[in-house]
């Protein structure tokens, strides 16, 4: 070290950054921070309106066709009742009641059978559909929030 009049100078290691090199470790520091929530953002919101397209195009058909169905159901036993009645020579209350109650009991199980297993709501009217883009969004959100906040076992036992 060099000695001038009576001092020693003394060099700094590492040397202190510049003030262009600290904008820039600053302005990266803040473009990685506000980029990656705004991609996480976006992925989150594709991901819903996926989902929604998704299931918009999976439930409608087939919450149209349960419907279709339901109709047919009701036609067929309305059909069924009309040729039974058709087809008696003398009409007698006992018994035509007794066949009609037969049916409908039959027409009551396939009711049921619609709502359990096919998901049947009660709405017959092909314009009225649950599985809207609104509607399949909705639950395209409760999936993601759901998934998102349900813990997991192995963190809640230990």
């Amino acid at each position: 070290m060099a000695r001038k009049h009576g001092r020693t100078e003394r060099l700094e290691y590492p040397p202190p950054p510049s003030n262009c090199a600290k904008f820039l470790y600053y302005t990266w520091k803040l473009c990685s921070v506000v980029f990656s929530h705004f991609v996480m953002i976006s992925l989150v919101v594709a991901y819903c309106i996926l989902g929604a397209v998704t299931f918009e195009r999976l439930e409608s058909q087939h919450e149209r066709e349960v419907k279709r169905n339901i109709s047919l159901i009701r036609g067929n036993t309305t059909h069924s009742i009309w040729l039974m009645t058709e087809r008696v020579a003398y009409l007698n209350r006992a018994n035509w009641t007794a066949d009609v109650v037969g049916m409908l009991k039959d027409f009551e199980n396939a009711i049921l059978l619609e709502m359990k297993v096919r998901g049947w709501d009660g709405n017959e009217s092909p314009d009225r559909i649950q599985w809207t883009f609104t509607g399949a969004l909705f639950y395209s959100i409760i999936v993601i929030t759901t998934i998102g906040i349900t813990p997991r076992a192995d963190i809640v036992s230990h």
